[in-house]
Order: structure tokens, then C-alpha cells, then sequence
């Protein structure tokens, strides 16, 4: 008869594989058994509880200082500032930014969102790519998540934004609510009857908001290659090319002086998208991004109040700090 694992032999086989760092092989050789079991003793030894594995997110002096600066100078909140893996920002760089921030604030996600029932979703490939690091939550049927943004593009999946909306919820076990109709009005610059409704019911839901994750982009000025792949130059409007245009964002542009957003690019494509101004009468706003391109979008977004949390890498972290130093110093 097969001899049965005591929980002694648990313990010992455990202590030897994760505190004395022996190798399977080593640990079969001392209890003289056999290595496959050796596997499966580590496997019971964590599903008993004996060994309980916490992987923790990452942190540091220099990035809890850095967070701590920039409450002081910013009207938001919480930040978290993740401890980029590289030592510059730069275009080579920036999927590793992306992956950095991305992992590290679908860590904190669910306890963020504890207690939030509608959630709306932006696009971005930030966005896009928190969801696979995201854990599978127990479902909530009265959670929904559903579009800031309508679709904006017929082949970047990153301004899909009922892809992102659809991995929300498959992860969080949420509804999810579509927004199907086209970004470009038709010849007679009329909604139909059912693009009609459907704009009407994602309206409804956007007026009981919960929270908010978004991320943003350059102005179109500064050569913002997702927005110039999908809109050709006669698209745009002076808005969209001002000098005081500080970035993208749900497809709206806003400013460092005290004009309101507005609509990116001319009146004819009428993208459905949510006020940004009204993103400072939620109760969770969240603005991810990653990579210096980015940190002067970031910092006036936050200036003009768009968000109360804000998730950044430490090399952005760093830059926005300059410019506030330089705005302190104008």
C-alpha cells in the first residue's frame, strides 16, 4: 500500500525546497523517494496551508517619496508611482513602461473598485493591457462596466473600446454594456432609431457612475501616431492644433488655460464620448499612464481636476515634478 504523506514529511519536504533552496532532486535523494513525488507533497504542502506563497507588488523608498511629492503638487487623491524596470523612457522602451504600469495597477484594481457597481472603461493600449494581469474575481452580477468612449478605429485594437470593456468584465464576472453604432454619421448626419437608443442607454448609465479608467494621448500636434493612423490631416481643427491643446483624451482635447474640452476633429464624426468635465463629479477617477511622452498630458489632465487617482511609472513621476518646479518657478 501506498505510503501516505504525514504532515511531517509536508513539512520537511517544504522547508527543504523553499528555505534551504535544495532542488527536487536533492529532496528525493534525502527521503529516498522519488521525485514526482516530491512534486505532488509541494503541491499538497500548498494547498494544506503549510506554505503560503505572497507575492507582494512592488515598491521602494525612492517611488513612496516620489508618490508623497506629488500630492503636493497635484489635486489628486492617491498616486501610486511603479519602479519602472528600465532606466529611461523612450520609444524603445515604452511597451516595457506599458507592461510595468499595466501589471502593477491590476494588483490594486479590485480593492480600488470594491464597492463600485457601473464602471466606465477608456481605451489606450495602457488600458488594453492591464486585463491580463488582472485576477479572476468572484462574480458580481450587479456589476457592469461599460464604454467612456465609442470605437474609434477599423483596425487598432487599442481604440476598440468594447474589447477593453469585454475583458473587464469577463475578469471581474460583470455584465458588460456595447456601444454599437459608427463614430461618422451618415449622408443625412442622422442617427437611426437604434443607434439612437443605444446611445440613449449608455447615457443612462454613464449618469450613475461609479468610477472611471482611463488613460490619454499626446495632441494631435505632437504627431500622436493612433490618432494620425485612423483621421486624416483635413480632420482636424484649430482646436485640435492649438498651442495650448495639452493632450487627448475619450477622444477630446483639453487645454492648459481655461477653456472646456471639446470633440477631437471636425464636427462631422460626432464621437460618442463621455464629458471630460464631468469625470470631476465622479467618486473614483483613475488615469493610468506610462512613458515621459506622456507627463505633460498627465499633469495637466490632473491640473484641470479629470482624475483623483492617478497610477504612473517613476521616470514620469520624475518629469511631471520638473514641471510643476517650472510652473512654481513662471
Amino acid at each position: 500500500m501506498a505510503k501516505k504523506f504525514d504532515n511531517a514529511l509536508v513539512y520537511r519536504v517544504a522547508r527543504y525546497y523553499y528555505i534551504e533552496n535544495l532542488s527536487q532532486n536533492d529532496i528525493a535523494q534525502r527521503e529516498n523517494i522519488s521525485r514526482s513525488k516530491v512534486s505532488r507533497i509541494l503541491e499538497r504542502a500548498r494547498a494544506s496551508g503549510i506554505v503560503n506563497i505572497e507575492i507582494k507588488v512592488p515598491t521602494s523608498s525612492l517611488v513612496e517619496e516620489l508618490a508623497k511629492r506629488l500630492l503636493a503638487v497635484l489635486p489628486v487623491k492617491r498616486i501610486i508611482v511603479v519602479p519602472a524596470s528600465v532606466s529611461e523612457s523612450t520609444d524603445e522602451t515604452e511597451e516595457q513602461l506599458i507592461t510595468d504600469v499595466a501589471s502593477v495597477v491590476a494588483a490594486h484594481l479590485p480593492g480600488m473598485l470594491e464597492g463600485c457597481k457601473i464602471i466606465g472603461i477608456g481605451w489606450g493600449r495602457t488600458v488594453y493591457n492591464i486585463t491580463p494581469y488582472l485576477p479572476f474575481v468572484a462574480p458580481d452580477p450587479e456589476r457592469i462596466f461599460v464604454p467612456l468612449v465609442g470605437n474609434m478605429t477599423f483596425r487598432n485594437r487599442f481604440l476598440q473600446t468594447g474589447i477593453n470593456v469585454s475583458r473587464f468584465g469577463e475578469r471581474f464576472g460583470g455584465q458588460t454594456y456595447y456601444l454599437n453604432i459608427s463614430n461618422f454619421r451618415g449622408a443625412t448626419g442622422q442617427r437611426s432609431e437604434a443607434e439612437t437608443y443605444n446611445i440613449q442607454e449608455l447615457e443612462e448609465y454613464w449618469a450613475k457612475l461609479d468610477a472611471a479608467i482611463f488613460s490619454l494621448g499626446a495632441p494631435p500636434m505632437e504627431n500622436d501616431i493612433y490618432l494620425k493612423n485612423e483621421m486624416t490631416m483635413d480632420m482636424f481643427t484649430e482646436n485640435d492644433m492649438d498651442p495650448n491643446n495639452r493632450g487627448e483624451m475619450l477622444s477630446q482635447v483639453f487645454f492648459s488655460d481655461e477653456r472646456a474640452s471639446c470633440p477631437i476633429g471636425k464636427e462631422g464624426r460626432r464621437v460618442v464620448a463621455f464629458p471630460l468635465e464631468k469625470l470631476r463629479e465622479l467618486r473614483c477617477t483613475m488615469l493610468i499612464a506610462a512613458g515621459v511622452k506622456k507627463a505633460k498630458p498627465v499633469y495637466y489632465a490632473c491640473k484641470k481636476g479629470y482624475a483623483n487617482t492617478l497610477v504612473i511609472d517613476h521616470l514620469m513621476a520624475e518629469e511631471i515634478l520638473k514641471l510643476a518646479e517650472e510652473d512654481r518657478k513662471a
